[in-house]
């Protein structure tokens, strides 16, 4: 009999108690979350007349090995039905400006963007596509987005674009960022075949598989971009947290704030404010920071690097507007700001109401 107790109610601890429930190999798991709610970033406030406003992410990618178990998810839970998708050929996903120098630049898209100069860039992002075929590959295990970029497809692109991305993907700063840890795709591409455009064109080698269920196989069918749910993001953490109720081997406890971690002769304890409870092993989906403060001093190489690791409050805004006073490219797009000088940024994604 195998216990494991999920440190954290957040999406990433409510998907891992989902998949340890269904491993024959546990017998419980038991959901430890501070807060008095589940789901942690995706959370949604739902209005009366129908309006969703998200507090966090408003979608989710499909593609990949991540994306394909994320949606077969979705699917064993019933919520296919719920599923907002917005195609690569929406307007939405064509959408996207960056705001550099006071202005506001529509990012270039489709093969005439890629054929001209597009402001704010001086020259055509293709040309710095095929320059980068000749460019050496690096020698370092490992080193900073802004730096891969800059040396492969030139500062630049790094600068405007780049920047941009990892502020709104990450909340982070490129010029910190490992790519080899988020964009191992680039990076593998580089180390593989010697170019990112290679690499792109013939593979970078094996990546993780997982079969697509229907709905992740329709999300293929139909080019699909991202997805959303009808009622909000925080729909799928509600459905996870009902899944797991109903397994009848999964725990889940609110404002259940762990206060210490200590080895056992046989697994773990975890001390709580109202009590300790037992687990042969733990599984955390905590902040790195939180983490830290409760791991036991024998632990104390591991607290230093997870104290180490730096983290950013990260603010939505959503905007509503009555009727159709926006135009309709502004109305369906996702504007960023890359860092200024100082380094202060506002990454805004405009949600409205229309």
């Amino acid at each position: 009999m195998t216990t494991i107790a999920v440190l954290g109610g957040g999406i990433g601890g409510l998907a891992a108690s989902y998949y340890l429930c269904k491993s024959p190999q546990v017998t419980k798991v038991i959901v430890l979350e501070s807060s008095s709610r589940f789901g942690g970033w995706l959370w949604s406030t739902r209005r009366s007349d129908g309006a969703v406003f998200e507090h966090g992410p408003r979608g989710i990618r499909p593609a990949g090995a991540v994306g394909h178990n994320t949606l077969n998810m979705v699917d064993d839970l019933g919520l296919g039905e719920d599923i907002l998708p917005v195609s690569y050929s929406h307007v939405a996903s064509k959408n996207r400006y960056v705001y550099v120098n006071k202005q506001l630049h529509r990012m270039p898209s489709g093969l005439s963007g890629l054929l001209r100069t597009v402001p704010p860039f001086s020259r055509p992002l293709l040309l710095s596509l095929a320059l980068e075929i000749l460019v050496k590959k690096g020698k370092e295990d490992d080193e900073s987005i802004h730096s891969f970029v800059s040396r492969r497809l030139g500062k630049e692109l790094a600068d405007i674009a780049v920047d941009s991305l990892c502020r709104g993907v990450f909340a982070g700063d490129c010029r910190k960022l490992s790519v080899r840890s988020c964009f191992p795709v680039l990076y593998n591409a580089e180390q593989r075949r010697g170019s990112l455009t290679l690499g792109m064109l013939l593979g970078s080698g094996p990546t993780a598989v997982s079969p697509p269920g229907p709905l992740a196989q329709k999300s293929l069918t139909e080019s699909w971009a991202q997805w959303s749910l009808s009622r909000g993001m925080e729909s799928l953490p509600e459905s996870i947290s009902e899944y797991l109720q109903q397994s009848g081997r999964v725990q889940l406890h609110r404002d259940a704030a762990v206060q210490q971690i200590t080895p056992a002769a046989s697994g773990w304890k975890i001390n709580l404010e109202d009590g300790v409870i037992s687990a042969d092993h733990i599984i955390s989906a905590l902040p790195a920071k939180a983490l830290s403060s409760v791991l036991p001093p024998s632990c104390q190489p591991l607290i230093q690097s997870l104290q180490d690791i730096s983290t950013v409050t990260v603010a939505v805004v959503n905007l509503e507007y009555e009727g159709y006073i926006l135009p309709v490219a502004v109305r369906t797009s996702q504007t960023h700001t890359p860092t200024p000088t100082p380094t202060h940024t506002l990454d805004g994604a405009l949600q409205g109401r229309l």
